[in-house]
């Protein structure tokens, strides 16, 4: 009996000492997320940034897309995509590929 009380106190003592740094750990990271995610800062920091996107976007939708734009966003962004897609194929056949030879 007397050592299965022991080893009960051991783990409890255990438990204790890893709960000890945990309150701790959480802590400060609650103190990096909030200060990382603060939006009014980053907003504030990078005012101008918003204000000039905002003024590009209105005079978009005040006087219309041009045609030039549109035909690059019809074109571009599904090039872009396949560009990536094919490129990732690559990347990962590559990988098997060198997987394959290492067995």
């Amino acid at each position: 009996m007397e050592s299965s009380e022991h080893e009960k106190v051991h783990i409890e003592k255990a438990i204790e000492r890893a709960r000890d740094g945990v309150s701790d750990r959480i802590d400060e990271l609650d103190r990096r997320l909030r200060s990382s995610l603060d939006f009014k800062a980053v907003a504030s920091e990078h005012a101008p940034q918003l204000i000039a996107g905002g003024a590009v976007v209105g005079f978009l939708a005040g006087f219309g897309c041009p045609k030039p734009l549109r035909r690059i966003i019809q074109f571009g962004i599904p090039i872009a995509l396949v560009a990536a897609k094919i490129r990732s194929s690559r990347s990962a056949s590559k990988s098997a590929g060198k997987a394959g030879h290492e067995i």
